[in-house]
């Protein structure tokens, strides 16, 4: 459990995942501003956001098929 959390808080991923924050809040400012236009900065400015979430799952997916198969007892 130690080892997973360590690799899914990694400063890399914490470093992603607020830039991805950043650009959400940004993307949706600029959304509001201009009055619901262009209609894709909405959608688009969190796609960020899922592409982390997306990187953490298919991380914890890796590491527990790596824990079944060597028998570990962590998860």
């Amino acid at each position: 459990m130690r080892t997973r959390l360590h690799v899914l808080f990694s400063p890399l991923r914490l470093a992603a995942f607020i830039a991805a924050i950043v650009i959400a809040v940004v993307g949706n400012v600029l959304y509001i501003n201009n009055g619901g236009g262009p209609d894709w900065l909405g959608p688009v400015s969190v796609a960020p956001i899922w592409a982390c979430v997306a990187w953490e799952v298919a991380t914890d997916m890796k590491m527990r098929r790596r824990d079944r198969e060597s028998g570990g007892s962590d998860s």
